[in-house]
């Protein structure tokens, strides 16, 4: 194993501790050292694994369309959130940066209402790497899912370099 990638796997392995340790304790995402889009959707890590994250949300008013129904928008923009959270499991140095993604609308969900929204990595190339992404509501039915490619770049994410300790390590 070489040196990089050594480095790799320790980043990644303290990525998903601090994931797990999430998970185990049911802190949200607003107690995290992320940035303020995930402070703002503000999930709760259900499991993580390498190239696997699943996060629950609750449906909130503010992310409806006008029929009280999360609005199409906001259900790329988790998935896209979710698949970015996903690719710090991976324990790259650089970040990755969705260069395409499609989403499919599949059902429906009310505000007030838990989703799961759950990223896997498929596909991982050496400059490319392709995701596939689900929301599902509390009964497991599927609203919708996402495909996307994403590019290693040799750009540093601030809060890795930064991240300290958890809130369950201090």
């Amino acid at each position: 194993m070489s040196e990089d990638d050594k480095k790799s796997r320790k980043r990644s392995e303290r990525m998903l501790k601090i994931f797990n340790t999430a998970a185990k304790t049911g802190v949200s995402m607003d107690k995290f050292p992320v940035h303020k889009f995930s402070k703002y959707l503000n999930g709760k890590i259900i499991s993580a694994k390498r190239g696997e994250i699943e996060v629950e949300y609750l449906v909130r008013d503010e992310w409806a369309n006008p029929t009280g129904l999360l609005h199409g928008g906001m259900q790329a923009a988790i998935q896209d959130e979710i698949i970015g959270m996903t690719t710090v499991t991976l324990g790259y140095e650089g970040t990755l940066l969705t260069i395409d993604m499609h989403v499919n609308y599949l059902g429906k969900v009310k505000v007030g209402e838990i989703i799961r929204v759950k990223a896997s990595l498929v596909r991982e190339g050496r400059t490319i790497l392709h995701f596939f992404s689900q929301i599902r509501d509390k009964v497991g039915t599927l609203i919708a899912t996402a495909n996307a490619n994403l590019l290693r770049t040799k750009y540093k994410i601030d809060f890795l370099e930064h991240l300290g300790k958890s809130p369950h390590e201090e």
